[in-house]
């Protein structure tokens, strides 16, 4: 039934011609919505299954330092004879007082060069990082050094010949 009012078509209040486009929208929201409930159930399915392979993982990873820390504290007790003979001590001492002393070799090399009358029309700031890794390598040369002093002092003390 079509009913005129004022030059225009109005349709009754049932008419499934008047609602047809209203339900298309409906229908596109419901399935829109169903598609994000979808996508949502699938994203929490996915992180649900990264959680349990991160947990196995870790699991896992803790077992292997497990084992790792017995086989090494069962080759730290067996070999602490071989670790502690003359030859490799001297040469873990001589190799190390050797690094230590070519570091700060380096160090004072690059601070006259920096320092000379010559370089100072070139010479820039240096950085926070180039500070902090010659302090760095300053600290660990003279903590090289004091525990090469210290173990040689120790170890007299210690095994006295």
């Amino acid at each position: 039934m079509r009913v005129t009012f004022a030059g225009e078509l109005h349709l009754p209040v049932g008419c499934i011609l008047g609602e047809q486009p209203k339900t298309q929208e409906v229908d596109r929201l419901q399935a829109k919505n169903h598609k994000l409930t979808s996508e949502m159930k699938l994203s929490f399915a996915a992180l649900t299954s990264a959680a349990i392979q991160g947990i196995c993982a870790f699991v896992i990873a803790m077992n292997s330092v497990k084992l790792a820390l017995g086989i090494t504290s069962a080759v730290a007790a067996g070999g602490s004879s071989l670790v502690h003979s003359d030859p490799v001590r001297l040469a873990l001492r001589y190799v190390s007082a050797t690094f230590a002393t070519v570091t700060l070799y380096v160090i004072w090399n690059g601070w006259r060069l920096r320092n000379r009358r010559e370089s100072q029309w070139r010479r820039i700031p240096l950085t926070r990082r180039e500070k902090w890794m010659i302090a760095f390598g300053l600290f660990s040369a003279a903590a090289s050094w004091f525990l090469i002093i210290a173990e040689v002092y120790a170890h007299q003390r210690i095994h006295p010949r």
